[in-house]
């Protein structure tokens, strides 16, 4: 089959070269089963246009569009109408009927693959773009079998009336992973990131948003060194950054908080495996894939409860979940997981977290929505 990949979503979604590409990881994934994958991946109007052959039978193509926040405004004669079925990384995108309406024309099974139903920051935006999703978006999802990402997000849909849903986690793709990552000295690496072997080194790698809380992982840094000398590595951009300058200046933390703005994904791994512990205090984490890389590569996670986390850290040795910021500082000051429970979590997660469940399910809904059209 010829199957499509849509992203819509404008930001850093999937950012090409400085994170783990979900759009891609499943892509692979399908053409392992043997179909012809072509991914839409839009881009904001002042990038350039591109197209990508990333391996046999998968090809990207980068189409910039305008966009209203994170909303892409993309037109769907961008899409190939011979496709036989379209995944939609969808969440709260406004533009998706016109979407559908182009599938329907074309008989291709269209899927909504979903990771948040409701806007992730509560503010008048956010509620305006509520009322829109459930005035447009919402009444599509009722009508077709959908993808969660996670029970939190199903649970989630059922209560807004969404009951045709599959769960489908996220995936790690295997063949973007650093696998003898163990074989590295890390006391060399942190050598090389300006550490002692004897540091302990506390991570967090997201963007620098009011939703992900870097100005507030700065304060507990403040709150951890009264009882243990730990460091911080922050990496990530965003508007905050000056703000998080600030506030280091201010508590007088300039020798225990290095940021790094990007880090090339192959890269990426050096930062988990030099790190003892890594923080995620995101309350409305829709899945996490710096958390699962950081699971992968042994760094003990302390996350705050999320749809993401809740899902990934379930029955985890080694990580915690917790209620508060407070209790992810008393995670890092505690004693340091085993290493044993650490390897063992990062098999799981591999064993767990497959794109390969995705993928199985796309094709499943696409095959049933084309038998049912033929024998309607």
């Amino acid at each position: 089959m010829h199957l499509g990949i849509l992203v819509t979503i404008i930001g850093g979604f999937g950012k090409k070269g400085f994170y783990h590409s979900q759009e891609i990881g499943l892509g692979r994934q399908l053409t392992g089963l043997g179909h012809r994958v072509t991914i839409y991946k839009c881009v904001a109007k002042d990038k350039p246009r591109s197209c990508e052959q990333l391996g046999e039978g998968l090809e990207i193509r980068y189409i910039p569009v305008p966009a209203i926040g994170v909303h892409g405004i993309m037109q769907a004669k961008e899409l190939d109408a011979d496709l036989d079925g379209l995944l939609l990384f969808s969440d709260t995108q406004l533009f998706l009927p016109r979407i559908y309406r182009f599938c329907q024309r074309h008989g291709i099974a269209f899927v909504p693959y979903i990771g948040i139903a409701h806007s992730a920051q509560r503010n008048l935006k956010s509620r305006v773009m509520d009322v829109f999703f459930e005035a447009g978006t919402l009444r599509i999802y009722k009508r077709l079998p959908v993808m969660a990402k996670s029970a939190a997000v199903k649970e989630e849909l059922a209560a807004l009336g969404v009951h045709n849903c599959t769960i489908a986690p996220v995936g790690l793709d295997a063949s973007r992973l650093k696998t003898d990552y163990a074989q590295h000295d890390r006391n060399e690496l942190r050598c090389r990131y300006g550490y002692k072997p004897e540091d302990v080194i506390v991570s967090f790698v997201g963007r620098l948003k009011p939703e992900k809380h870097p100005v507030e992982v700065v304060e507990l840094l403040d709150a951890i060194r009264q009882r243990r000398d730990v460091k911080l590595l922050m990496v990530g951009e965003g508007y905050l950054q000056e703000k998080i300058q600030a506030k280091i200046a201010e508590l007088g933390l300039q020798e225990q908080v290095q940021m790094i703005q990007r880090v090339p994904y192959e890269q990426m791994w050096e930062i988990h495996w030099i790190a003892d512990y890594f923080l995620n205090i995101c309350e409305r984490e829709i899945f996490g894939m710096a958390l699962m890389e950081a699971v992968y590569y042994r760094s003990s996670a302390a996350a705050l409860h999320a749809p993401g986390p809740d899902a990934i850290l379930q029955g985890m040795a080694g990580h915690c979940l917790c209620d508060t910021i407070e209790q992810a500082g008393e995670w890092v000051c505690g004693e340091k997981p085993a290493e044993g429970d650490l390897a063992e979590s990062s098999r799981l997660l591999l064993e767990r977290f497959s794109w390969r469940i995705c993928a199985e399910q796309f094709v499943t809904l696409t095959q049933e929505a084309h038998h049912a059209e033929t024998h309607a």
